[in-house]
This record gives C-alpha cells, structure tokens and sequence, in this order.
C-alpha cells in the first residue's frame, strides 16, 4: 500500500509542473507581443515627428521672419555722410559729365558744373551765420560721390537729394552732417541726376 502511493504521487508532480511551464510561456508570449506593441508606436512616432520637422517646414519658418534689408526702410531724401551711411548705389551711372539738368539716357549721370547754385548757397549760409565765404569748386571727386549717391566717397563729405537742382533746398537737408560753419579753408562740390527716380543727388566734400 505505501509503494502503490508513492507511485501514484510522482504523475501528479510532474503534471503541476508542466502546467507551471506551461503559465510562464504564454507570459513570456504575452511580454513579448506587448514589447512588439510598444516599439512599433515609438518607431512611428519618431517618423511622423521627422516628417513634420523635415527641410521644408524648416524653411518655410526661416523663410517667415524677414531679413535686416526687408524689414529696413529708408525715407525719401536721405542725407548721408561719412558718419551715417546707408545708401545703395544706382542701378546704373554715367561717369561723363552732362551739360544741362536731364541725363541722355536712362542711365544716372554726372551734371556738368554746378546747376543748382550750391557753392553760392553754401556761401550764403556761412556768411548768414557770421563765417568767411570760402572758395568752393566742382570736382570730380564731389560728383562721383554724388553719382554713387553716397557710396565710396572720402574726407569730410556729405551727400542728399532733392527734387530739383536746388542749391539752398540742398543746403538745408546737410545742414545735421555738413558741418558747413566750420573752419575749412575750401570746399567741393558735385551734381548727378537719377532719370529713373528723378532725384538729383549733391554732394560737398570739405577741404582743410
């Protein structure tokens, strides 16, 4: 009787532990379709983020803030000057100088001599402001500052545009730059016109 009992325990030992193996595997299968589950979302998300932040999009919020030259506008007339720069040269110029107030061509173009009176009105103003009249001169240095409306010019300078060739409107828009009271022993001066924006751009260089 006690040999026909411990043979009949040992089946059932092993039956418990089949299905215990049994258990854990379809855990482990359990685990792993989870795990599976779980990765294949990460691994989507991860694409769908690339896709939203991929070049174009990229580009396009680069593209929305506008640069330094498209947000900056300058006010018709400017005047310039060595210290305060911020003028663009012409689209395209003349060196040679033209008798008269219109250019030939489309092109700007330096005027020849001084149409607007602006050695007279520079004149004018320092003796109205108790200084010297000084000798003052057409130069080609004064026109090509003029002509490049401002761009490359050099020494003591400053540089407008006016409407017409207007000696004293001139005179009036450099008066903050052109320090024209000073001590200077002489002075230059230079014309230009801009057909296409129909401005005429002067331009007085101090000497001494």
């Amino acid at each position: 009787m006690v040999e026909g009992s411990g043979a009949g325990g040992e089946p059932e030992a092993d039956s418990d532990l089949r299905r215990r193996a049994a258990w854990l595997l379809g855990m482990l299968a359990i685990v792993a379709v989870l795990v599976v589950v779980v990765m294949s979302q990460l691994v989507g998300t991860g694409t769908d983020a690339k896709k939203r932040n991929g070049p174009g999009s990229l580009d396009s919020a680069v593209g929305a803030h506008p640069t330094s030259s498209s947000a900056t506008a300058t006010s018709p007339g400017p005047t310039r000057t060595n210290a305060a720069h911020t003028s663009r040269p012409p689209r395209s110029a003349s060196n040679s100088a033209v008798h008269g107030i219109k250019c030939p061509t489309k092109k700007t173009c330096v005027l020849d001599g001084d149409p607007g009176n602006g050695i007279a009105a520079i004149n004018d103003y320092r003796t109205q402001h108790g200084k010297d009249a000084v000798v003052g001169r057409v130069s080609a240095k004064a026109q090509r500052c003029a002509l490049n409306n401002g761009n490359g010019c050099s020494g003591g300078w400053a540089e407008t545009e006016v409407a017409r060739p207007d000696g004293p409107m001139a005179v009036q828009k450099i008066l903050q730059f052109g320090r024209l009271t000073s001590d200077m022993k002489s002075f230059e001066i230079g014309w230009a016109y801009d057909p296409e924006a129909k401005l005429y751009y002067f331009a007085i260089i101090r000497k001494g």
